[in-house]
């Protein structure tokens, strides 16, 4: 194996030469949600003298993030994936494109991509990190509600821990609690398997308002006294919104003028109907707001009075990490590595999730102190601005890659699970 030394020796020679390190970024799609965030981050603050980056999609909608990422002159292809059925189809032409392009690194994002970024990765030698996101494989992710049998779930599992351990060379995980989740359920080594916390969009937030609150609220439909509790976040059974829905009715006995928000997108169109069949039956649909994906999230962070984050599970909960960054208190729940983000009474406040009384009272407490929600929205802005900065992510990415880059280049690559006979 290279020592340190000789590896940041061949980086040298590398820059000497002027040559790039080729990366294709995979990911299912562009749309609206944290994942995707987190590459166009990651491209923002990547150094392009070092690396040309290319973002391929599987799938060529939803392409929410598209114009932003190649507003940072990176270009945006697809491999035109319709469904799941496409996946094979998707592995060919992925394989022939890194080979034409000559990749030297395929870095993939969510469970598509990693599935079939491994094999094409594989089949055209052309080394592999996987990000993992979310816990996919845990017991709360399996029971969240979500409309998808058992069957289709062990087969996910199985794809996703043979093509780990058959085409993935390192692993990067958002959390410390998906890192172990990843070991556990994928049977990847864990010295192979790196934490990178996600970073946040520090421009983005130290941006000037487009509008001022009144004007937001009235855009939203909402009135200048509103109290704005807010969430951001996929609207799915994971986000756990409906225990906030269920506890709009103690909120509103205690502060009449409450608002639920959500901003984020509505990929489950019977499940955002449920939300709303919820909301009605409790008499609360008109306290009760659903916007959609919005390009103005910093906004509606700055304009909340409390921002509230009752996900039943998560990987990190990067939308959490930017409400703290913007100095909002926040009510979150107390799973996986929330306890990694927040220290519970010091700069945020934590419940157990799936319950819905302990919502409202934790809620309540603070818009009934508004000294104690102020301490705790600027405790949340120095404990996230101190750790999760983009560009430190950046460069520990960039290490991740020059690290698998040379070992590639050496013939050092780890020794992968030989593919079934007859492949």
């Amino acid at each position: 194996m290279r020592s340190a030394a000789e590896e940041s020796a061949a980086r040298t020679d590398a820059a000497r030469a002027g040559r790039q390190v080729r990366v294709a970024h995979l990911i299912e799609s562009l749309g609206a949600g944290g994942a995707e965030r987190l590459l166009y981050t990651n491209l923002k603050h990547l150094d392009a003298a070092r690396f040309r980056s290319t973002v391929v999609t599987v799938f060529a909608r939803p392409d929410h993030w598209a114009e932003a990422i190649r507003g940072l002159g990176v270009p945006v292809e697809s491999l035109g994936c319709r469904s799941l059925r496409d996946l094979p189809a998707g592995v060919a032409r992925l394989r022939r494109w890194l080979r034409a392009n000559h990749t030297d690194l395929l870095h993939t994002h969510l469970w598509a991509a990693n599935v079939i970024g491994r094999v094409a990765g594989r089949l055209a030698g052309v080394p592999v990190v996987s990000s993992v996101h979310n816990p996919d494989h845990e017991p709360e992710a399996w029971e969240d509600g979500a409309d998808v049998s058992r069957w289709k779930r062990h087969l996910s599992l199985a794809l996703d821990r043979w093509t780990a351990r058959a085409g993935c060379e390192r692993m990067v995980a958002v959390s410390g609690y998906v890192r172990g989740c990843a070991h556990l359920r994928l049977k990847f080594p864990l010295e192979r398997i790196e934490l990178l916390y996600n970073p946040i969009d520090t421009d983005a937030l130290a941006s000037r308002p487009s509008r001022g609150r009144e004007e937001l609220l009235g855009e939203c439909g909402l009135e200048d006294d509103s109290i704005v509790l807010l969430n951001v976040g996929r609207v799915s059974p994971q986000k756990g919104l409906v225990y906030a829905v269920r506890a709009m009715p103690a909120i509103l006995a205690r502060h009449p003028s409450a608002q639920l928000v959500s901003a984020g997108p509505t990929p489950d169109s019977a499940w955002l109907e449920r939300l709303k069949a919820e909301a009605d039956a409790l008499g609360v649909a008109g306290r009760v707001h659903f916007l959609g994906a919005r390009r103005d999230v910093t906004d509606l962070l700055r304009a909340c009075d409390l921002f509230v984050f009752p996900s039943l599970y998560e990987g990190l909960g990067i939308a959490l990490i930017e409400a703290m960054a913007a100095g909002r208190a926040c009510v979150a729940t107390d799973t996986g590595p929330i306890p990694e983000v927040v220290t519970h009474g010091v700069d945020g406040w934590l419940v157990p999730p799936g319950d819905a009384d302990k919502l409202a009272d934790a809620v309540c407490a603070l818009l009934d102190d508004p000294a104690r929600r102020e301490a705790l929205g600027r405790a949340a802005a120095s404990s996230a601005l101190a750790r999760f900065q983009p560009q430190a992510s950046a460069d520990e990415l960039a290490r991740i890659y020059e690290s698998v880059v040379a070992r590639a280049r050496g013939g050092e690559a780890h020794e992968m699970t030989r593919w079934p006979a007859g492949e």
